[in-house]
C-alpha cells in the first residue's frame, strides 16, 4: 500500500504571525497608556479634628484651631492662631516637645514631637517660627511625660490687621523605635521617613492630614 499524496504533504497551521501581531498590539497599548509605571502610592489617610491619630510614640487628637489675642507681658496685646492638641506619650521616657520643621529647610531625623508637625496649608509666616508647648494646671513646659496625657498648644503669631485662613490642613508624621546607628546599640523613637536615593535629603513618612476649621475666639 502507498500513502495518500495529499496526507504527505499536509502541514500544521503556523501561528507564529498571530502571536507576533498580539504582542505588537500589547505593546501598543502599554505605551498608549504611558508604559510601564509603578502604582501611584494611596494618599495618606484624612481624620477629623478630635479623632486620635496613632504617631508610634504618641496618641495625638487635633482639638481646634483658634484666632485669638493674648496679654503680653508688657500689658500690651498679641494675635496668634492657635492649634489646641491633646497628646500622650506612650513610650517609657520624657519626650522633648522640640519645634516643628522650618518651612522651605530640609527635613531632619528628630525625636521631639514638634518635628511630626510637618507642614502646614497655607503656610502660616512668622518671624521666628511657632513656639510649641506643654500646658498644664497653667504652667507651659517644654516636656512630655511618659503615660500621661496633656495639652500642647502650638502658637503662630499674627499681625493685628492679618486675615487669618477660614481653615488650616497640616501633614502629620510618625515615629519609629529603631537602632540609633551601626555602632551605637541603643534604640530610641524617632521620626519615620527614608533618605531619599539613599543618601539624598530626608524625606518624612505622613501618616495623616487633618484640616481644621479656624474660629474666633477670645481670651
Amino acid at each position: 500500500m502507498t500513502s495518500s499524496a495529499s496526507g504527505a504533504h499536509r502541514r500544521r497551521p503556523v501561528l507564529v504571525p498571530v502571536v507576533f501581531a498580539l504582542a505588537a498590539v500589547g505593546i501598543g497599548v502599554i505605551a498608549a497608556f504611558g508604559g510601564f509605571k509603578e502604582a501611584p502610592e494611596k494618599p495618606p489617610p484624612q481624620v477629623s479634628p478630635g479623632e486620635v491619630i496613632d504617631q508610634g510614640q504618641f496618641r495625638t487628637q487635633f482639638i481646634k484651631a483658634i484666632d485669638t489675642t493674648e496679654k503680653d507681658e508688657f500689658g500690651g496685646t498679641r494675635r496668634y492662631l492657635e492649634l489646641v492638641l491633646k497628646v500622650t506619650n506612650m513610650g517609657k521616657n520624657t519626650a522633648p516637645v522640640g519645634v516643628m520643621p522650618e518651612p522651605g529647610q530640609r527635613f531632619t531625623p528628630s525625636a521631639s514631637f514638634a518635628s511630626s508637625l510637618l507642614r502646614t496649608r497655607p503656610e502660616i509666616k512668622t518671624k521666628n517660627g511657632p513656639m510649641v508647648s506643654v500646658l498644664s494646671l497653667g504652667i507651659q513646659s517644654h516636656q512630655l511625660q511618659p503615660g500621661i496625657t496633656t495639652t500642647v498648644v502650638v502658637k503662630f503669631g499674627l499681625e493685628p490687621t492679618a486675615t487669618a485662613p477660614s481653615e488650616i490642613s497640616l501633614d502629620v508624621g510618625t515615629f519609629v523605635y529603631e537602632q540609633l546607628g551601626l555602632r551605637d546599640q541603643a534604640h530610641d523613637w524617632m521620626l519615620a521617613g527614608d533618605f531619599k536615593d539613599g543618601d539624598g535629603p530626608f524625606e518624612p513618612e505622613v501618616a495623616a492630614q487633618i484640616t481644621l476649621p479656624v474660629r474666633k475666639e477670645s481670651t
